[in-house]
């Protein structure tokens, strides 16, 4: 056996992610099934949105989400749902570190959207990453109410319903986390 492969394996059998995939996934198909879109799941990783699984078929909108890739918190709705199920300590900690390179958003704009999402329950981002596509997330919680990992979906601007999507995926999430618990 090559080492890389060996060290694949030895990483997936003591994986957090592996579990919380496992959990994921019944509900990500079915999602995926009644959108035809793209659906991901994505755990905080320092300042960044790491995503662990993403579904997608042919015919939906693109996504730049990738399995084992990387987004800034403030460009994905999958790492603002994760940052504003957070303690307050580590969102202030991530505001003061913050500089969008781009110089598009201030802290106080961030500061917002992660109000915003707190307050709401689910992150929403319209257009950031791709003009036509609108992001929607929602935090799986632990027992303490933050955020292990996010749910989203990613659908084309003119499907967006926010009031049918929210629901489904908050559904889902406690349905993730009730799967974590147990496992």
């Amino acid at each position: 056996m090559r080492p890389g492969l060996r060290l694949w394996e030895l990483v997936n059998r003591a994986s957090p992610a592996l579990a919380l995939r496992q959990a994921a996934m019944p509900f990500m198909e079915d999602i995926q099934q009644v959108l035809n879109q793209n659906v991901n799941l994505a755990v905080l990783d320092g300042w960044e949105a790491l995503f662990v699984e993403r579904l997608s078929r042919r015919g939906s909108v693109a996504n730049r989400a990738q399995v084992a890739g990387r987004m800034p918190i403030h460009i994905s709705s999958a790492g603002l749902a994760l940052m504003a199920h957070q303690d307050k300590a580590l969102q202030q900690q991530y505001l003061n570190q913050f500089a969008d390179p781009y110089g598009k958003l201030a802290t106080d704009d961030v500061r917002s959207l992660l109000a915003e999402t707190s307050h709401q329950g689910f992150a929403q981002l319209k257009g950031v990453v791709d003009p036509g596509t609108w992001g929607i997330a929602v935090p799986v919680l632990d027992r303490r109410q933050r955020a292990v990992a996010s749910l989203g979906v990613v659908v084309p601007l003119q499907e967006m319903r926010l009031q049918a999507l929210v629901p489904v995926l908050q559904t889902a999430a406690r349905g993730i986390a009730r799967g974590m618990a147990k496992g």
